[in-house]
């Protein structure tokens, strides 16, 4: 009897536990929001920070250093350009010219005092000897007809009148090589140096010197 009591008393508290609106047992489900952050939550202020390439191109840096932009030095003021032409650089390329190619027109190599009626004159070849010839002329009147410029200096004597003397030496050719090329050395009677050069004449020009000769006071 008791039994049966036990059942009937369980299934009344059953049916009230169904009974309720609310079922503590329900399992409610969750919402999640995807949209919006939790108010509970913190929230982070995120800051971006500025990411360079390495291929970008820094325009304005490589014409900042570019060497093609640097600024031009002015020059200074002490600076003076010359204009003038030095006169010395004329003479210079004409001889340079004449080394070359040889002299189309007579030199004229000065004009010298001496107190003995002889001078010596003293010619030879300053290149290769390649057959240069030459003949001396004095006062328009040939001395020697014709001289063979060697290796070896040569000497030929010229007797002068009292006064002012006219010594010509004419290029007769101009050898293998061209053009003829000649060292003359003049000394007087006394062995003392007159003067000397070098010479590149082409044929039949020639080196012209004039020579004073001043006859010296007999002493009683």
């Amino acid at each position: 009897m008791k039994f049966k009591f036990y059942i009937l008393l369980f299934l009344f508290q059953l049916t009230a536990v169904f009974g309720q609106k609310e079922n503590p047992f329900k399992n409610t489900k969750l919402k999640i929001n995807w949209e919006e952050p939790s108010k509970n939550e913190p929230q982070f202020n995120s800051i971006t920070l500025p990411y360079t390439s390495i291929f970008d191109k820094k325009d304005d840096y490589l014409k900042r250093y570019s060497i093609l932009n640097q600024p031009q030095k002015k020059e200074s003021l002490l600076v003076v350009k010359s204009e003038f032409k030095n006169p010395g650089d004329a003479i210079k390329d004409k001889l340079n010219k004449e080394t070359q190619q040889g002299s189309w027109d007579d030199v004229f190599f000065g004009k010298f005092k001496v107190t003995t009626p002889v001078i010596k004159i003293m010619t030879r070849d300053h290149m290769d000897p390649d057959g240069d010839r030459v003949k001396i002329l004095l006062n328009n009147i040939v001395a020697y007809n014709v001289i063979l410029l060697e290796t070896e200096f040569k000497t030929s004597f010229i007797e002068l009148r009292e006064g002012e003397n006219t010594i010509d030496i004419v290029a007769l050719n101009q050898g293998l090589a061209g053009p003829n090329t000649a060292t003359f050395a003049l000394y007087d009677g006394n062995g003392n140096l007159i003067t000397t050069n070098d010479w590149n004449l082409n044929t039949g020009v020639a080196a012209k010197f004039t020579i004073e000769y001043i006859k010296p006071i007999e002493k009683k």
